[in-house]
């Protein structure tokens, strides 16, 4: 389920140890959130930055509409993924065509929200980039950054964090000290009764001032516990401390931490040491199985001792198939550095096997799709993205040259992973990793599925200009295949490419040819079942309402006998819309209603929006007007999100108005826009009780305002009507409001759909008659 559009508040983590400390930084980084729009936390590695943000987002939780939301950065290597690991954490969806930043923006447009960008140095430009995009765009969010080095921007706020307070030398008080509070607390974890003591309590001093306070080195130390004494710790380390002084700057500090990292190293046996090394190209969580293939053999013993010395986290993870394991971000660091001292062959062999670990991970799980556990491999897949766009980085990157597989093993995973990026809508996830085919290996550009697939992503998204060519160069090239679905497939997607552009009769003949030869020689994936459907659909248009209920039904029995979900829940939908159209309202509303319990577990937003405008057909027909109009503005906040075409044709826009204008109709106006705007501003859970029956659709209160179909209107929407209404054109919308014009343009026309007008000079009388700002 899609997270802000569920009425989820927050992604933040539970604690898992105790917070220690932080008196003073946290009512002053509370503070600078309240009175600045983008606050980083900087400092050096370790030196708890991280923790430090957490709790603050947790204690302002409840200040923000829209909660807090922690996007963790560590796992990104590509600056131009940026804004699509935003917006996944969000759960903000991936259909929408252009740029990945100017969609986010839209989106974010009305929310109020902390974002707080977690480990931004490696990704510092980007992030700044991004942070001056969103801000202007987004009136109502607030960045919180952690950060080695500040971003940058002019309206930076910056906040230093440095390590836990001190005790001083022959300090009698030293047990109160925050250094020292943390490394007790960290080794009665490790050594259950380890306990301050008149005998052991200057030591303790002094090993927190030789590790000069840094929380991760303390916890590193306190470890050590469990195999010598706290005496022992401070001995060891001081004649490796010796020679760095006392840490003053940041750049000691970072020294002292690496100095830290490095005598935990040097403790590791030599396969903890190797172990370390090779587990540094994971780029973020991993299973036991994936650590094996890579690493080798054996390697789970090896893994819990790592675990044990705090190198490597641990937790359990039911989505990606029980236990997780990741590195700190500092030990990731120093591990991909011994990794790289091995040589580049060496360290190429190793991202190799991540490559291919993940590869075949992508090929079970298409194998999977058409099984009952179809909805547990596509979550399955969403665990592992950080991973999986790793190994195809890898794989067209030169890297790959000096291990085996090069491109061909990145061409083959895109066609693996090309069913779950369409029945997930992650389109520009999708083409992005085509286009960096096309372009650092030519030789994708004669690779059939590849052509087939940017040219079907292409066309999901509306682009129908760059997936045309494709498709044509695709149907060259699956012409003299024999041995896979592929003509099949293409000769679908040039079906789509004619449906959406109004061709009935072309689409049509496609459809037919497509499922013919998938009927012959067997449905590969789910995105062939949905063949059904889309032959449905034109049969629809084309009142063949019963051959389109037959398709259907052929699908979903083919779909039991698979246990597949996805294309079942879109053949009941298409059955629906067959009903409805047959006058049989009540089975219609049982489809739909079927339909999105599938869609909901799969968070196919796109469907859930059809299904919303098929009820509010349906209930339109039997007189439930009050709860059609909810489910009306319910699915206007979806399609406004998607910013994606609803691609079902010009009919299909047609219809859905008509029932719009009958509802507003036997409401009055007033009414009508009071309980679109209640389903506009409902979270989609609530949105999914009105349409099972379980919420009421009660308008809010009418008041005495003539026309309150501002209720209906998000803010940003409210400040533009007042712009519009005082002459100013789009174009001078955007740039007073640090806009681009596509996004006025589409705040306008939500505008007058919302509205039912037509025309500036309505809209302007409107707001004129209100007589209130906006």
């Amino acid at each position: 389920m899609a997270a802000l559009t569920s009425g989820q508040r927050n992604n933040l983590p539970a604690e898992v140890t105790r917070f220690i400390g932080r008196r003073r930084e946290l009512p002053a980084i509370a503070g600078a959130v309240e009175r600045h729009r983008l606050v980083t936390l900087r400092g050096a590695g370790g030196v708890g930055k991280t923790r430090l943000a957490l709790r603050v987002a947790a204690d302002l939780r409840d200040s923000f509409a829209d909660g807090c939301w922690l996007v963790q950065l560590s796992p990104l290597q590509s600056p131009a993924l940026l804004a699509r690991t935003v917006a996944e954490t969000l759960g903000l969806p991936d259909e929408a065509a252009g740029d990945a930043p100017e969609v986010l923006a839209r989106n974010l447009a009305e929310r109020e929200l902390l974002l707080v960008l977690d480990t931004c140095e490696h990704l510092t430009e980007a992030c700044a980039e991004l942070a001056a995009l969103l801000l202007p765009a987004a009136p109502g969010l607030r960045i919180l950054a952690t950060s080695r080095s500040p971003l940058g921007l002019a309206d930076e706020h910056t906040v230093l964090i440095t390590p836990l307070d001190l005790p001083a030398a022959d300090d009698p008080t030293a047990a109160h000290a925050d250094a020292v509070t943390l490394f007790v607390d960290r080794a009665r974890a490790a050594v259950p009764d380890f306990a301050l003591s008149r005998e052991n309590t200057s030591a303790v001093a002094e090993l927190c001032r030789r590790l000069d306070g840094i929380p991760l080195a303390l916890e590193l130390a306190a470890v050590r516990l469990r195999g010598m004494p706290v005496e022992e710790i401070l001995a060891r380390l001081s004649d490796r401390f010796r020679v760095l002084g006392a840490a003053r700057t940041s750049t000691d500090r970072h020294r002292t931490l690496r100095a830290a990292v490095s005598w935990s190293y040097e403790l590791c046996t030599s396969a903890e040491q190797k172990l370390w090394a090779e587990l540094s190209v994971f780029p973020g969580g991993f299973g036991l199985a994936a650590a094996e293939y890579v690493c080798g053999p054996g390697t789970g013993e090896t893994l819990r001792r790592l675990t044990d010395k705090s190198v490597v986290q641990f937790s359990p993870d039911a989505a990606a198939e029980g236990d997780r394991y990741q590195l700190l971000d500092t030990m990731r660091e120093f591990g991909a550095e011994l990794l790289n001292a091995a040589g580049a062959a060496a360290a190429a062999r190793v991202r190799a096997r991540h490559r291919d670990y993940y590869l075949g991970l992508a090929e079970r799980a298409a194998a999977g799709s058409m099984t009952a556990g179809q909805t547990a491999w596509l979550a399955r897949l969403g665990a592992e993205t950080a991973n999986l766009r790793v190994a195809l980085d890898f794989s067209f990157t030169a890297q790959a040259a000096e291990a085996p597989g090069g491109a061909s093993a990145g061409l083959r995973m895109m066609r693996r992973l090309l069913p779950y990026w369409l029945m997930t809508g992650q389109f520009t996830e999708g083409r992005r990793w085509h286009d960096l085919a096309f372009t650092v290996a030519p030789q994708s550009r004669d690779d059939a599925w590849a052509v087939f697939g940017a040219g079907v992503l292409a066309v999901q998204q509306g682009d129908f200009a760059t997936g045309g060519p494709l498709l044509t160069r695709a149907t060259a090239l699956a012409a003299a295949r024999t041995d896979d679905d592929l003509p099949a497939h293409v000769t679908d997607a040039r079906g789509m490419l004619a449906f959406y552009s109004g061709d009935l009769a072309t689409a049509q003949a496609e459809f037919e040819v497509a499922l013919a030869i998938d009927e012959r020689a067997g449905f590969g994936d789910p995105t062939a079942l949905v063949t059904y459907s889309r032959l449905a659909s034109v049969c629809l248009l084309t009142f063949e309402i019963d051959r389109a209920v037959k398709l259907c039904e052929e699908c979903i029995r083919r779909c039991d006998e698979l246990g597949e979900q996805w294309a079942r829940g879109t053949a009941l939908w298409t059955r629906g819309a067959a009903r409805w159209l047959s006058g049989d309202n009540a089975a219609a509303i049982e489809d739909a209603l079927a339909c999105l319990r599938i869609k909901e577990r799969l968070g196919d937003l796109h469907t859930i929006a059809m299904s919303f405008d098929l009820l509010s057909l349906c209930l339109v027909a039997t007189g439930d007007v009050e709860r059609a109009a909810v489910l009306h503005g319910a699915s206007e906040k979806l399609w406004t999100l998607l910013n994606a075409p609803v691609l079902m044709g010009p009919a299909y826009a047609e219809i859905r108005k008509s029932s719009v204008d009958t509802a507003r109709g036997a409401l009055g106006e007033e009414r009508f826009d009071a309980l679109v705007g209640q389903g506009y501003t409902a979270s989609l859970s609530v949105a999914l009780a009105v349409a099972r029956g379980e919420a009421a659709a009660r308008p809010p209160a009418v008041t005495a305002e003539p026309r309150t179909g501002a209720k209906a209107l998000t803010r940003r929407e409210r400040e533009i009507a007042e712009l519009v209404a005082d002459g100013l054109g789009n174009r001078d919308i955007a740039e007073r409001l640090y806009l681009s014009k596509r996004t006025v343009d589409s705040h306008v026309e939500h505008v007058f759909t919302k509205l039912g007008f037509s025309s500036r000079a309505q809209l302007t009388a409107w707001v004129l008659e209100r007589g209130e700002p906006a």
